[in-house]
């Protein structure tokens, strides 16, 4: 017996999403931090954002000012099973979702696709994607003195980039992607506060404490 394999075939407008490891400095200080990625199969664009961590305010954050620049939304984008997303896997391919991560979706209107379980090659356009962002836009390791300006800059390298051949296809990137353009989903009219809200309680010095991370 051997495992058979089907061929991926990707429309326009469908999407994947992954975070990749970077250090900067900002400041002058060094993060230990995170960029996250979204890329497009059928044309081979792709974006990326700094962000200080991994957790579900980087994500959405990251993901919003992705849909601003675009224009609008992918119609379908396809995760990992991060707990930032998945609470637990379940039986025929299921998933318990978080609910902040439904509100977002819900919110974007966007379809949401999960691959199998340690089944990274299932999104692996991203997956080099995350690979051809840190080498060509994050070596050596940046410095800069605003990590909102650096990512706004980037927006426009990864536009720029675009216009490089398709590895396969008789076309730039560029051109492919007005395909992925036309069939993104309207952004809403009304942004998202992804905020996270908590009451907190002072010590005995009047002070609290939050986690950064």
């Amino acid at each position: 017996r051997q495992d058979g394999y089907l061929p991926l075939e990707h429309i326009p407008g469908e999407a994947q999403v992954d975070f990749g490891d970077a250090d900067y400095y900002e400041k002058g200080q060094l993060y230990n931090g995170k960029y996250l990625n979204l890329s497009f199969p059928y044309s081979n664009q792709g974006y990326f954002q700094l962000t200080r961590g991994e957790n579900q305010e980087c994500l959405f954050e990251a993901l919003i000012t992705l849909f601003d620049h675009l224009g609008g939304v992918p119609r379908r984008i396809w995760f990992d099973n991060a707990s930032t997303m998945v609470v637990k896997v379940l039986k025929q391919g299921k998933r318990d979702l978080t609910s902040a991560f439904i509100r977002f979706a819900e919110h974007y209107r966007f379809e949401i696709a999960f691959c199998n379980v340690e089944s990274g090659h299932e999104k692996g356009n991203v997956e080099r994607k995350v690979g051809y962002h840190r080498s060509n836009m994050l070596v050596p390791v940046p410095r800069f003195e605003s990590l909102a300006a650096f990512n706004k800059e980037q927006l426009s390298r990864c536009d720029r980039d675009g216009e490089r051949d398709h590895y396969r296809k008789n076309a730039t990137i560029a051109e492919l992607f007005k395909a992925d353009q036309a069939a993104l989903l309207d952004l809403p009219a009304v942004p998202l506060d992804v905020s996270t809200y908590v009451t907190v309680r002072t010590n005995g010095y009047g002070r609290f404490y939050l986690h950064n991370g």
